[in-house]
């Protein structure tokens, strides 16, 4: 029995690591293969910002601008990749489960020392539920979510109303309603079943899977409203969709009803991939007319740590 149990956490944490390794590279392999897919030389100009077909009257009018390749002839080549930034979204990722992985270990020497094991479920789902709707707080990417009472009252905020958006986007109170009522109580009522069969242990593989697609999805959050990386924040909505997987796959392996539970989500994350996808193909870039790459790309405005640069949030 011990052993079958060793072998299982084994198969677990292995493929975590192929998950994470996956996740890590997928940026480093689309910006690749984008740049090589690419023409060399642009025909500029395009189709101008007018032609787009859905604009919203939010639109923002401070599009960043992105800076590209000279041919030295007046012509632009291919945008240069972002490699700064891949670098900091990576290594804020790691900052953040770093974090993660420091305050579950010192939670079960705490609970060890004091001797209590007998949680309720109903103890633990603050705790995870906090952790669902702040996880950011651990990020040091400037990753702030949509204003909820500007989202809701349908006003611009950053990622919801300052680009061109779906004529089928969601009203603003669908989003706080799945996140505060239905995503956040699920994730956090799933792990404390997992947290239950696991033998009461806060730093296990599987509800490090879902601390893991929640930093994956911080950094999301980063690309996608507050730097509006539209064409990466499709590649990167892939990446939280994989992650988000894997975390419900890690928690049927200790508990089917908790993973089953934990996969509902999938549903959501389909309805996301699909909006940022579509929002992505109608805004172009202001300058060239073009879609932007599926990566990062060159700004003048750069990727920063929040934490040290003292950025403005909303």
């Amino acid at each position: 029995t011990n052993l079958r149990f060793k072998n299982r956490i084994a198969m677990r944490v292995l493929t975590s690591h192929a998950i994470l390794a996956l996740l890590s590279v997928s940026f480093v392999g689309s910006t690749v293969a984008f740049t090589l897919s690419r023409p060399a030389i642009s025909t500029f100009p395009q189709k101008p910002w007018s032609a787009v077909t859905e604009p919203s009257p939010f639109r923002s009018t401070t599009t960043p601008t992105r800076l590209h390749e000279s041919t030295g002839s007046g012509l632009e080549t291919a945008p240069v990749a972002d490699y700064d930034a891949l670098l900091k979204y990576h290594a804020a990722i790691a900052i953040q489960m770093g974090l993660i992985c420091g305050i579950f270990k010192g939670l079960d020497i705490g609970v060890d020392l004091v001797g209590i094991q007998d949680i309720p479920a109903w103890g633990l789902f603050p705790i995870f539920y906090a952790l669902s709707l702040k996880s950011r707080t651990l990020n040091p990417l400037d990753n702030q979510r949509p204003n909820l009472k500007n989202a809701v009252e349908g006003e611009q905020s950053r990622g919801f109303g300052d680009r061109a958006m779906p004529s089928w986007t969601p009203p603003g109170p669908v989003f706080p309603i799945m996140w505060l009522l239905v995503i956040g109580p699920i994730r956090a009522y799933s792990s404390a079943l997992v947290w239950e069969a696991n033998g009461h242990h806060f730093f296990d593989p599987a509800i490090l899977a879902l601390m893991f697609h929640l930093a994956v999805g911080d950094v999301w959050n980063t690309m996608n409203n507050s730097e509006q990386r539209f064409g990466a924040s499709v590649t990167g909505v892939l990446c939280v969709t994989a992650s988000a997987l894997n975390a419900a796959y890690q928690y049927y392996t200790v508990d089917e009803f908790a993973g089953n539970l934990l996969g509902l989500p999938m549903i959501w994350f389909a309805v996301a991939a699909s909006l940022i996808t579509a929002t992505w193909k109608i805004n172009p870039d202001s300058t060239t007319g073009e879609l932007e790459p599926l990566y990062p790309t060159v700004r003048e405005r750069k990727t920063t740590f929040a934490w040290f640069s003292g950025s403005d949030s909303e």
